[in-house]
């Protein structure tokens, strides 16, 4: 007993410093993707065209046979993780992203973190349901790693991944989530992704608030929409993955020309979004451009996530209704911050998750906490009803 109790919490801490250490890298990774594309020797639309091509050739040479398994399958059944396979399945995600292609980095230090601890939980011969809840925490770390989010880390653990929610999860994943944060500073640096100043409390935002909560679950239901529907109509033969996925590619960084901002996981537009000098016509832009371009994204048979495409959309949102509504500068990053954690309750169903990531992404004033949990519950509840059963 005493022996599998050591075993377990050196793997819990092996987790975390591993998350953490790959959270960090692919952090640095990405950015020499970008550096590389954007200012090399080529036009910035033919350098991501470039680089689309090849993150399509390496996911041909993935998927001519076999399909990559994804960190939910090995959580819920004995499946592993194929470490190789995996890493460079990651590493695809991180080019592709870095090239342009309109999808979020978070997915690659996840399932990183998880297929690296799965194989060393299978190598200290830990029992099967302690594996399970080692591979779903690591998952959370990576993610708390690379946003410097430990909470949010927790989190995504027991509200987005397919694990039974006890004391012992919470447990493993709170000291995974730790470690492997603490672990990445030094790559990532101690600071929030985003900047926003100490504003006061502004009644405004009370009035608003019940305004931008339907209009945010409206749009991220439509977001969803397109995103099942880009999954429906992907593109599935591997052969044709360079051809689409640099198409793709190519495509973002052309619309980027004329809409900066756009590339990539939507940072940018998020950062737009809390300058209260930008006018609502480039809100609303943005607004309907972003989860086009991540539907196309998709659809190209390309990898990646969309928690932060979805932020940025619904940062944009929420940012756009502070300026219709004429709220002073230091109430528009609030409501940019509100409408962000409103969309993404309802696009992963992880309302908690959704208000604390967008909470400790900016580190928004502390009165704020109070209106993003129940905004963001709310936005779940509201997104899970079904309209055909209201309209009875």
């Amino acid at each position: 007993m005493y022996r599998s109790r050591a075993v377990l919490l050196a793997m819990i801490l092996l987790g975390g410093v591993v998350a953490g250490l790959v959270g960090g890298a692919m952090a640095r990774l990405i950015h020499w993707f970008h550096h590389v594309t954007a200012s090399g020797p080529l036009h910035p639309v033919l350098a991501a065209a470039a680089g689309g091509v090849v993150a399509g050739l390496g996911w041909w040479w993935l998927r001519r046979t076999r399909p990559v398994r994804s960190v939910e399958e090995s959580v819920t059944t004995d499946t592993p993780l194929p470490l190789g396979r995996t890493l460079l399945d990651a590493l695809l995600q991180l080019l592709a992203v870095g090239s342009g292609i309109s999808l979020g980095r978070e997915q690659a230090p996840r399932q990183s973190a998880a297929a690296l601890l799965d194989r060393f939980s299978r190598w200290a011969h830990v029992d099967e349901a302690h594996r399970r809840l080692l591979v779903a925490a690591a998952a959370g770390a990576g993610l708390a790693a690379v946003y410097n989010v430990p909470l949010a880390g927790v989190l995504f653990t027991l509200e987005a991944m397919p694990v039974r929610r006890s004391w012992r999860a919470l447990g493993i994943a709170t000291v995974m989530s730790g470690v492997a944060t603490v672990t990445a500073w030094p790559l990532v640096g101690n600071r929030s992704v985003y900047q926003l100043p100490d504003a006061p409390f502004d009644p405004l935002v009370l009035w608003v608030l019940p305004l931008l909560l339907l209009a945010a679950v409206s749009v991220a239901r439509v977001f969803l929409t397109m995103m099942r529907s880009a999954h429906g109509w992907k593109v599935v033969d591997p052969r044709w993955l360079p051809l689409s996925v640099g198409a793709a590619t190519a495509g973002v960084v052309t619309v980027s020309q004329f809409l900066p901002g756009v590339t990539g996981n939507g940072e940018d537009i998020v950062r737009t979004a809390l300058d209260p000098a930008t006018a609502l016509p480039l809100l609303l832009t943005l607004l309907v451009v972003k989860p086009l371009l991540t539907a196309g994204s998709l659809g190209s048979g390309a990898v990646g996530g969309t928690l932060t495409p979805a932020l940025a959309v619904g940062a944009a949102l929420g940012a756009g209704a502070g300026a219709l509504f004429g709220a002073g500068p230091e109430t528009v990053p609030v409501l940019a911050v509100l409408g962000a954690a409103m969309v993404l309750a309802v696009m992963q169903r992880a309302p908690l998750f959704a208000a604390v990531i967008a909470w400790e992404l900016t580190w928004a004033p502390l009165w704020t906490i109070p209106l993003l949990l129940p905004a963001a519950v709310a936005a779940h509840l509201l997104g899970r009803l079904n309209p055909r059963r209201l309209r009875r």
